[in-house]
């Protein structure tokens, strides 16, 4: 259904921007102020940007760190989440005070999917090279050594940039080489910011032995093989050399031989490693001064080398995926090794080898973020499983398009709970409460604040542990249907007299749904197009076809519920049923009086006409990104209207008008009362709404 309310086919943005004025220097800490009152008032505790760190804008010439004067110089191919001090303060501005990132481990060759990246080593294309110019990193690149090998590509035009990833880890290869041969060079020489780097260095590799060395050793392996997928090494040892070495004298031979013979190489990998971790805790201390704070991504899956370095933890045989969601509905066969149900735990309940690499994996994602998202926790739970050695791909069709996809019938998938063969003693059941849990607890971030990505299907034995046992809160996702006012949590049925817990005739406690519980509500995520294109998409005009939720008589009598205001609520109605823009600020304000949590994609704040991942193998996959010149693009599309960017103050002042509405419609407070608390922000919303349209003066 081809509606032409965006001319997507014409993304080029013209030369002669018509550029609306920027907030002044004196007006952004109000604003910012006034946002935060709003939200506060709506009871929005965190409002989460999400935008992955490749996807971050380049840094403009010339620019520095005004924390410490270094030249903001990053790899211009990709994004990086250090040091954006502009970025997130222009983000924080507009209400959104936490930024929801993907994962930050280092990608596999030939795959650029962060949710394929390691859980222990870092990605090195997320460096930012300024830093390695100035004494604290013993001045180890200097402008001309970054100047010849990041050439800066020419601007695409469009509203967007794509990442090049190919680009990307050729620079980052040459530029961290030469950073390693410059610290070299300059430790052999006596020079004494060297030495101070070498003893941080020195420190680094102590603190990271449990693995540092093996994913250097991987890394070499993995170049001498021509590939990161150690199951096509020819060499059996070296496919298998962790696991053999313990007990087999050529595997520890060949491991000591690899160390020796390459003994520069797996230096200058670790090396690396440490630039990234220092600049990441540099990065942190940072964020706390300007209250920014970043949520974590732990990804369900591993990377090649952490699967290689843990081969013992992963159960033979068995890989992890999704039973739904691929083409035309098909499994997803992800490839994602299986944590050894039989490892998890000892006999005296403490963790066995899986168990153990776990708990690091949720210490590893959160040790530099103030909070987490879980990704696809079902795979802590009840994952998905399916024998490696039955997956056949078949062929089908879907509109004219063919798709190769898993042979369901041919997987023997199915979720653990219901394979006794894979986990005998329900082993997975317990991950969460005594691994991840105790892990996130271990950082000081509450399981309770957390981003658990419980979408898509959920067996029985995955809502006991999550919902009824764990009481945790989930996503919502309004799209397709309505934004829970209240969303509440699980507690036992007590009888009013005595208080005891009540039983069913089995003898079974009875629970219901009466506590409320913080979920976070999103109406798309980064796997989702850009909200804007669903006004292109024939279901959301169908209230019988999922579209519920996108209906102008919903819509509008959730915006407007004050009875006495049905002028207001029918004037609404009308607008969205007849001007498609009305009907995407509404379902935004219908966030934004959703959940205590919030969370918007990058796409959708900046109206970026690109899915970030579009789920299907497109060459696009995983590129697109923020131009540098987002903010003066931002404040164009705002009069323009070129693009649907979100004025977050609109959209604010509705949820507002809204809530107090409902105040006054359930009786909660009188109208007078109710509207005297609003009023004040509303008008304040609406200020801002108009300053943010304001030509140049």
């Amino acid at each position: 259904m081809e509606l032409g309310i965006f001319n997507y086919s014409n993304r080029v943005c013209s030369s002669n921007l018509n550029f609306k004025r920027k907030l002044k220097e004196d007006e952004k800490p109000k604003m910012e102020a006034d946002m935060n009152k709003a939200f506060n008032y709506l009871g929005i505790k965190n409002r989460a940007l999400i935008i992955h760190g490749s996807v971050y804008p380049d840094s403009k010439d010339g620019a520095k760190n005004t924390h410490n004067n270094a030249p903001l110089i990053r790899n211009h191919y990709i994004g990086t989440p250090y040091r954006q001090r502009d970025f997130n303060k222009t983000a924080k501005m507009h209400g959104f005070n936490c930024i929801q990132l993907g994962p930050n481990g280092e990608l596999c060759k030939g795959d650029n999917s962060p949710y394929r990246a390691s859980i222990y080593a870092k990605n090195p294309l997320f460096l930012d090279y300024g830093e390695m110019t100035t004494d604290k990193y013993a001045n180890i690149l200097s402008k001309k050594d970054i100047d010849e090998i990041n050439i800066k590509p020419k601007k695409s035009g469009k509203s967007y940039e794509m990442s090049d990833f190919d680009e990307a880890k050729e620079v980052s290869r040459i530029l961290t080489h030469k950073a390693y041969e410059n610290y070299e060079s300059k430790l052999a020489k006596g020079d004494i910011n060297a030495q101070k780097l070498n003893k941080e260095f020195d420190n680094f590799k102590e603190n990271n032995k449990n693995w540092i060395e093996k994913y250097a050793i991987f890394h070499v392996l993995s170049d001498i093989h021509g590939t990161d997928n150690f199951h096509n090494w020819d060499n059996p040892i070296d496919k298998h050399l962790i696991t053999q070495k313990k007990n087999n004298v050529k595997a520890n031979d060949r491991y000591e031989l690899i160390k020796q013979r390459s003994k520069d190489d797996i230096n200058e990998y670790m090396f690396t490693q440490f630039l990234i971790d220092k600049q990441e805790k540099a990065d942190k201390a940072e964020r706390e001064k300007d209250g920014i704070k970043y949520i974590g991504d732990l990804l369900v899956g591993f990377s090649y080398a952490d699967e290689w370095a843990h081969e013992d933890a992963f159960k033979s045989g068995w890989k992890i995926g999704a039973e739904f969601g691929g083409p035309c509905n098909s499994p997803q066969i992800w490839g994602n090794p299986l944590p050894d149900p039989d490892k998890l735990f000892n006999e005296d309940g403490s963790l066995g080898e899986s168990g153990k690499l776990l708990y690091n994996k949720v210490l590893k994602a959160t040790e530099n973020v103030e909070n987490v998202r879980v990704d696809n926790v079902m795979g802590l739970v009840d994952p998905y499983v399916y024998k490696a050695d039955t997956v056949h791909m078949i062929t089908a069709v879907d509109n004219g398009q063919s798709y190769s996809i898993a042979d369901r019938g041919k997987l023997n998938g199915g979720n653990l709970s219901s394979k006794p063969e894979v986990d005998s003693d329900g082993n997975y059941l317990k991950v969460l409460h005594n691994i991840v849990i105790p892990a996130l607890k271990e950082n000081g971030i509450n399981p309770k604040e957390v981003v658990w990505e419980n979408l898509g299907e959920q067996t029985d034995a995955f809502k006991q542990v999550f919902e009824r046992e764990e009481q945790l809160p989930g996503i919502i996702l309004p799209t397709g249907g309505r934004t829970q006012e209240l969303c509440f949590d699980w507690a036992p049925v007590r009888d009013k007299k005595t208080g005891e817990i009540k039983k069913n005739a089995e003898g079974k406690e009875i629970w219901e749904q009466s506590v409320q519980k913080p979920d976070w509500s999103l109406i798309g995520s980064h796997d989702n197009m850009p909200t804007f294109k669903y006004l292109n998409q024939g279901w959301i005009y169908d209230s019988n076809g999922g579209g519920y939720g996108w209906m102008p008589a919903y819509l509008g009598g959730y915006l407007n519920p004050d009875p006495k205001k049905a002028d207001e609520k029918d004037r609404m109605i009308s607008d969205i049923q007849n001007n498609p823009r009305k009907r995407l600020k509404a379902k935004y304000a219908e966030l934004m009086r959703g959940t205590q949590n919030i969370q918007v994609t990058f796409s959708d704040w900046l109206a970026i006409d690109k899915t970030y991942n579009p789920r299907d193998n497109s060459s696009d996959t995983w590129k697109a990104r923020v131009s540098e010149d987002y903010n003066d693009r931002y404040h164009d599309n705002l009069i323009t209207e070129k693009a649907p960017v979100m004025n977050m103050p609109e959209l604010v002042g509705m949820a507002v008008n809204a809530k107090a509405g409902m105040m006054v419609a359930k009786g909660l407070k009188p109208r007078e009362e109710a509207y005297a608390e609003a009023n004040p922000i509303m008008d304040s919303m609406k200020h801002w709404e108009e300053v943010l349209k304001e030509p140049e003066s």
